[in-house]
């Protein structure tokens, strides 16, 4: 089946018929998640065919997946006539989904026992976290450790995005929580736009130097003084301290 309708709407569940709800079944689904079913009953005596039950499948999703759109298929069971039925249906998962976002596949939910209307079957996006990225609004955020050798010197360095990889230039002197921007990286945005991706730098310190190491820094220590950040908060800390103590 497709979609039916915008497949970005809030969706729901109905219920065919005015007899009363049995509660919740809880059935798993394959790799992709878990399908949970709500089944109407079977209506009153007034001669209408009821209306077949909607389902509900957890469908989990990777950034990767979301930033291009994906198609996946699913596995679940149904009621159809009476009888259980294992179906398997092809899921397209757009670019830029969020969320729990709910796709709607018209007629793929249960058929009642007496050929009525076939209910719908929802989609439930279901984002798995990522090692490496996380997403802000229509950017992807990640957090990169760099030498301190590469942020006193500069140099280019690896960084992943979406879809592969590319090189980002740190200039000399990059200091530790500053951030790159690489335009329409992320994720689609809905004015057919492209987010971007964030990289947020971190100065990554060497630990257990040696006797030899420590006076190498020491030197460069004294050959360079004191560092900008460094000096206006001592300056500002100076300020802060007169006006508490004229």
């Amino acid at each position: 089946g497709g979609f039916s309708g915008n497949p970005f709407g809030s969706g729901g569940f109905q219920y065919g018929g005015s007899g009363d709800t049995e509660g919740f079944h809880d059935l798993f689904g394959d790799i992709f998640g878990d399908i949970f079913q709500q089944r109407g009953g079977t209506g009153r005596s007034s001669g209408r065919k009821a209306k077949g039950a909607d389902l509900r499948y957890t469908l989990n999703v990777s950034l990767e997946e979301i930033a291009t759109g994906t198609e996946k298929t699913i596995s679940f069971m149904r009621q159809k006539n009476g009888r259980e039925e294992t179906t398997k249906l092809s899921v397209k998962v757009p670019a830029g989904v969020r969320q729990g976002q709910r796709l709607r596949l018209a007629g793929e939910g249960d058929v009642s026992a007496n050929g009525g209307v076939a209910g719908d079957l929802f989609v439930i996006i279901n984002i798995i976290e990522h090692p490496l990225f996380r997403r802000e609004e229509d950017d992807a955020v990640i957090d990169v450790p760099v030498s301190f050798v590469d942020a006193l010197l500069g140099n280019s360095i690896e960084i992943p995005t979406l879809t592969g990889k590319v090189l980002l230039k740190v200039p000399a002197g990059t200091n530790s929580g500053q951030t790159f921007r690489l335009k329409g990286k992320g994720f689609p945005t809905a004015q057919h736009g492209f987010g971007d991706i964030l990289v947020r730098v971190h100065i990554d310190t060497p630990q257990n130097l040696g006797a030899k190491e420590k006076e190498l820094v020491q030197q460069l220590a004294k050959a360079t003084g004191e560092t900008p950040q460094v000096k206006a908060f001592k300056e500002k800390m100076a300020q802060l301290m007169r006006k508490r103590h004229p």
